[in-house]
C-alpha cells in the first residue's frame, strides 16, 4: 500500500475504526521508516502479524478495541524485542486492552508474558477477560485473575454431533429433493411413452370391472318361501 507512496517522513498514522480484520502484506509498515506513532484501534485485529521491527523509530503501538482474543509465543517474543528495549527517552509503548480475551488454559503463555515483560504496556491494568474458564474469570482484569483451566472436552463433542447430524439431515434432504426432480424430469420427456403403456392397463382394468358388474345384475334372486 505504501510503496511508492512518498510518505517516507510520515511520523503519524492514523488509521482507527476502519473495520480493518486482517494485514495481509507483513512489511505494509516497513516503506514508512520515519513512523512514530500507528493507531490500529477499534479495528477487527485478531492477531498482531505484521512486521515491527523495520520500524526502528516506533514508539507507540495502539491495538486497543480489536478482536485479539489471544497471543502466541512467537508473537510475544516479537513484541519483546520492539517493546522491551528500555535504552532511550521514553521508551516505546504497545496499548492492548479493550480487547476480548479468553481466559482459559490456551492464555498461559500470554498470562506468564504479562508478569515478566519489560515491554511498556499502556493500560496494562485494564486488559480484561471477555470470557474463559472458569467463567467467573469473565469481565475480571486479567492481572487479578488466579486460575486458567481448559473448559470440558465433552461439550465440544456434543457441539460437532450436533453439527454433524444437521448436516446429514440436509444432505438427504437434498437428495430426496433432486431425486424427486429428476423422475419428475424423466417422466415428462417419456410422457408419450408412458401414457401408451399405461393406457392399456387402465382399459383392462376398466373393462374387467364393467363385466364384473354384468354378471352380478344376471345373477337370478333366490327364492323366498312364505
Amino acid at each position: 500500500v505504501f510503496i511508492s507512496s512518498e510518505l517516507k517522513n510520515l511520523k503519524k498514522l492514523h488509521l482507527e475504526q476502519n473495520e480493518i480484520w486482517e494485514i495481509r502484506d507483513d512489511d505494509m509498515f516497513c516503506e514508512l521508516p520515519e513512523l512514530l506513532d500507528l493507531h490500529l484501534g477499534d479495528n477487527q485485529l485478531s492477531d498482531i502479524n505484521f512486521s515491527l521491527s523495520c520500524l526502528k523509530k516506533l514508539r507507540y503501538l495502539d491495538l486497543e478495541f480489536n478482536k485479539i482474543r489471544n497471543l502466541g509465543k512467537e508473537t510475544l517474543e516479537n513484541l519483546d524485542k520492539v517493546f522491551g528495549n528500555t535504552s532511550g527517552i521514553g521508551g516505546s509503548q504497545i496499548d492492548l486492552h479493550g480487547n476480548p480475551f479468553t481466559c482459559d488454559c490456551n492464555m498461559n503463555p500470554l498470562y506468564d508474558w504479562l508478569k515478566v515483560t519489560k515491554a511498556r504496556l499502556v493500560n496494562k491494568n485494564e486488559m480484561r477477560c471477555y470470557d474463559g474458564y472458569p467463567a467467573y474469570n469473565a469481565g475480571i482484569r486479567i492481572v487479578n485473575v488466579e486460575e486458567l483451566n481448559c473448559g470440558p472436552v465433552k461439550v465440544v463433542a456434543d457441539q460437532n454431533a450436533t453439527s454433524h447430524h444437521a448436516v446429514t439431515s440436509t444432505l438427504l434432504a437434498i437428495l430426496i429433493v433432486l431425486t424427486a426432480t429428476l423422475i419428475t424430469v424423466v417422466l415428462w420427456i417419456n410422457r408419450i411413452t408412458v401414457r401408451e403403456k399405461v393406457e392399456p392397463l387402465f382399459k383392462n382394468f376398466k373393462t374387467s370391472l364393467q363385466y364384473s358388474t354384468i354378471e352380478k345384475q344376471d345373477e337370478e334372486p333366490p327364492e323366498v318361501n312364505v
